[in-house]
């Protein structure tokens, strides 16, 4: 994969992100790609993945806001750094993470994704 196409697929990411799409979220993901928060089992193939973006996502996020700060690509592995803000909804707490996210490809698609996060916690 390449630096713009990784960068287009993580534009995407952000995009479901913020508009809260459990659909376009699978676009940037291969069938049976796996999706691994660190505080949550892991999410293996597209059903899991929507599975886990309603009950995460849609269910206990909004007001999302999302800002891609770098892009590493060494062959088939991509490393992206971003920052995010969130409201979440089920602790009533406005959420400010940053984020590494290490992703593999197929090329085209991301197959796997293991996410890596830091986040201040601001009581509503």
């Amino acid at each position: 994969m390449d630096t713009e196409t990784a960068t287009k697929l993580i534009g995407i990411y952000g995009q479901a992100w913020i508009t809260r799409d459990p659909d376009l979220i699978l676009t940037i993901f291969t069938p049976d790609a796996t999706y691994n928060d660190p505080h949550e089992p892991e999410n293996r193939g597209h059903d899991a993945i929507r599975d886990y973006w309603v009950s995460k996502v849609v269910g206990q996020q909004k007001d999302i806001s999302f800002r891609l700060l770098n892009v590493w690509v060494n062959g088939g592995n991509v490393i992206e750094e971003w920052e995010a803000k969130f409201t979440d909804t089920k602790r009533n707490m406005r959420i400010e993470m940053r984020e590494v996210a290490i992703f593999t490809t197929d090329g085209s698609k991301f197959t796997s994704l293991r996410e890596y996060y830091t986040s201040k916690k601001i009581p509503l």
